[in-house]
């Protein structure tokens, strides 16, 4: 049984590294297509990659630079928005973001973060979910040990101390896991979308025969508030809302 174990767990840790190794072949066949300006079949296989659901801000900014290449704006803001959800301070997605916004026919612009904001997002930008989990084990495991010390070391005991560690690490596991979640809202978040339509006509209601409130143009971001079968209910950067027809647009998801 050992036997089969150790076979199976070979194959399994021999699958993984092939998987590996054929991910980066696919990853720099698709840099040197795009360094050739073959536009189109580097953007083939970085979809390759993201098809795999590998969630990647370079990959979601490489494949933003194919599909703006290639003059599809709103794809290209799309991606671009996706790399900065992966990684906020992300400064070239940022700076091409801002440059496609300024060809689009609505003439987007990029609120700029305050100085303390930038800082937060390069404290979420260096901590994976992963390595979140693993502090936060790491912080748990360390809470455990100190009350079992407290309570079988130090009964009979002065327990400032280790009372003080305790509350020190709980504090930590709690930020810890306060980070977590946020980075966990923003990973699942479904409410912002691009207009990956030329255009599209915001009604009052969901429905062609209400009163027409707006017109917008390919790469318009927006917030989604409700939904329906045919219809949803958006709202723009500056306040105005109004229901588009679905299909026009694509939802800012990290994962397909």
């Amino acid at each position: 049984m050992k036997k089969v174990v150790i076979i199976f767990l070979s194959i399994l840790i021999l699958g993984n590294l092939l998987g590996l190794e054929k991910k980066q072949q696919v990853l720099q066949e698709a840099v040197q297509k795009y360094e050739q300006n073959q536009y189109k079949q580097a953007l083939e296989l970085f979809l390759q990659l993201e098809n795999q659901n590998i969630i990647n801000s370079e990959l979601f900014y490489n494949i933003g630079n194919c599909y703006y290449r290639l003059n599809s704006l709103g794809k290209a803001i799309l991606y671009y928005k996706k790399a900065l959800k992966v990684k906020p301070n992300f400064v070239a997605a940022k700076q091409n973001l801002e440059l496609a916004l300024t060809l689009t026919q609505d003439k987007q612009q990029i609120a700029q973060d305050s100085f303390l904001k930038n800082i937060w997002e390069k404290i979420l930008s260096g901590l994976s979910m992963n390595l979140l989990a693993v502090i936060s084990l790491i912080l748990f495991i360390g809470v455990v040990f100190i009350i079992n010390l407290i309570i079988l070391k130090f009964s009979q005991r002065e327990k400032t101390l280790p009372v003080f560690f305790a509350i020190i690490l709980t504090f930590l596991l709690l930020f810890s896991l306060f980070l977590s979640y946020i980075k966990w809202q923003r990973y699942t978040d479904e409410s912002q979308a691009v207009l990956l339509a030329d255009s599209a006509i915001g009604y009052s209601g969901p429905g062609v025969d209400f009163t027409r409130v707006f017109t917008i143009h390919e790469g318009m971001i927006f917030q989604i508030e409700q939904q329906q079968a045919e219809w949803s209910l958006i709202k723009l950067e500056n306040g105005l809302g109004g229901w588009i027809k679905n299909g026009s647009f694509e939802k800012i998801l990290l994962a397909k």
